[in-house]
């Protein structure tokens, strides 16, 4: 085997991307005498590379895309063999085979033709006087100078369409580029498939004829699509464009997302210092609050949404719950509401607007609209004109969730001006509700401790039952004896709920300081 000026046993190629197709090949000049005899279906194989074949074992060193040149020389006298060289070569990925014909080889055997044209695989006859060195020169020089001209064009388009994100452009902008320089209807999608722009009116009910997807990596999701006029093929010069149309596209989506991420950082670390303590700097919050679009001098009042399955369970994945969320309350909450995430639901600074516990339930109902099987709990703190005290309100609103739970279960809406004397103690510090407590409850305390017992939760229901033994055995989910046994038991070792007013009130006080505690200590 001896490939053209290789010297080392090896074919020459040239590994390009763009080529001629066999039919076109056959249109120049050093191929003017050449007849297509079989695999005629093979015409639009693309020519990459020239090869010339002295022995058959050069076959090992293609790489596809060759126009493989012989005289058949080693193999005139065996047909069997030249034969056997159509599936071998097509197996390979070839574009064509040339075979001269002349003193060596006077004509093909029928075996072969009949195979070529079973496989689609070109066979091309050339005249005994043509010059391999000139089909090589000339085939390679087309290929050559379309692969220039290909790489100019390329370069031309990336220059054209990458200019439309370096300035700062939009998807609008790189949809009108592409449609200019493509001359087709072009669109650009999101990963649920919603046009984000488009040019050239793409036709609503038929596909796309390319699409090309987007991926930055960060996300995937989404697709650049043209459609060609009359449901032609696209041409090379159209996929291309296509093709870098979708880089830049990806460029924009990785900048959104960038500017997005960053924006979330602001509005995160601005939330999360207005709920969390008054502001050091008034001036300070006021500018950030402004670059961020934000009003800080309306009235506002801090909300606080939850949503479970039935089960108890979060009833969407995490980030696609908050979206959920987000998008249903959105309407509710009020033009200048302030809203994100967390991992149990939604909080917000609301405007109050007439009325916070309207506004409250109108959240309510429109998460439970949507989805009647969740249970939903909305609570809220009171109203606060200067957001420097906003931090408090996000404080009411936490404790009004917790022992909105506590009293009212998995499904409600609650203000902290619906509290009762929850108000009141909220404004005793935390040491002095243990030592009510203590006071009050502390032999309970002890027995459930030792014994692992329910005197305290039995205790809380029979008062949250207004002292109903059939309303709190059923809280209980207990026997009614077994709630009469428990109360034995409390009356002794408290002395008697009844023994007078003043130990009445200490006693349902320090169960409703109890629950307090036990929320300021679970946020």
């Amino acid at each position: 085997m001896t490939g053209i000026g290789t010297g080392t046993g090896q074919a020459r190629g040239y590994d390009l991307s763009a080529g001629l197709t066999v039919r076109e090949a056959l249109n120049l000049p050093c191929l003017g005498g050449a007849r297509l005899v079989a695999g005629a279906r093979g015409g639009a194989r693309r020519i990459r590379v020239v090869n010339i074949m002295e022995v058959p074992d050069i076959v090992r060193w293609m790489r596809g895309g060759e126009l493989l040149l012989t005289t058949a020389y080693a193999v005139r006298d065996d047909a069997a063999a030249l034969t056997a060289l159509v599936p071998t070569l097509a197996g390979r990925g070839l574009a064509a085979l040339g075979v001269k014909i002349g003193p060596y080889l006077p004509e093909l055997p029928p075996e072969m033709l009949a195979l070529g044209d079973r496989l689609g695989f070109p066979v091309i006859a050339l005249p005994g006087d043509v010059m391999f060195n000139d089909i090589l020169s000339e085939v390679l020089g087309t290929v050559l100078n379309r692969h220039a001209l290909e790489l100019e064009q390329s370069r031309a388009l990336h220059e054209r369409l990458t200019a439309v994100a370096v300035e700062g452009g939009s998807y609008q902008e790189l949809m009108n580029v592409l449609l200019e320089l493509s001359g087709c209807a072009a669109a650009v999608h999101d990963p649920q498939g919603a046009v984000l722009a488009s040019a050239g009116a793409p036709p609503r009910d038929v596909p796309a004829t390319a699409t090309r997807p987007l991926d930055t990596g960060l996300r995937r999701g989404g697709a650049v699509a043209l459609w060609a006029e009359g449901g032609a093929r696209l041409t090379p010069h159209q996929r291309m464009a296509l093709d870098h149309a979708t880089t830049v596209a990806c460029m924009i989506t990785a900048q959104e997302q960038a500017a997005a991420s960053r924006q979330q950082h602001y509005r995160t670390t601005l939330l999360t210092d207005l709920v969390s303590r008054a502001p050091r700097d008034r001036a300070d919050t006021l500018s950030r609050a402004a670059a961020l679009g934000w009003n800080l001098r309306l009235p506002r009042a801090a909300v606080l949404l939850e949503a479970t399955a039935p089960d108890g369970s979060t009833p969407l994945p995490g980030p696609l719950f908050e979206e959920r969320l987000l998008s249903l309350v959105r309407g509710a909450a009020g033009p200048q509401a302030l809203l994100w995430g967390n991992q149990t639901g939604l909080a917000g600074l609301l405007e109050p607007g007439d009325s916070l516990p309207a506004r409250c339930q109108a959240l309510h109902t429109a998460v439970t609209a949507a989805h009647p099987d969740w249970n939903v709990v909305v609570a809220a703190g009171t109203e606060q004109s200067d957001f420097a005290a906003y931090h408090r309100s996000y404080e009411e609103a936490v404790q009004t969730l917790g022992l909105g739970r506590e009293v009212h279960g998995d499904d409600f809406v609650r203000t902290y001006a619906d509290m009762g004397v929850y108000r009141l103690l909220g404004q005793v510090p935390s040491a002095e509700l243990r030592r009510m407590v203590d006071d009050a409850l502390g032999p309970l305390i002890d027995h459930d401790a030792r014994t692992d017992g329910a005197l305290v939760e039995t205790l809380g229901a029979y008062l949250l039952q207004d002292r109903n033994g059939v309303a709190a055995a059923a809280r209980l989910h207990i026997h009614y004896n077994t709630l009469r046994y428990r109360l034995r038991q409390i009356e002794r070792l408290t002395g008697g709920l009844e023994r007078h007013a003043m130990a009445r009130i200490q006693t349902e006080l320090a169960v409703y300081a109890k629950r307090l505690l036990a929320v300021r200590e679970s946020g």
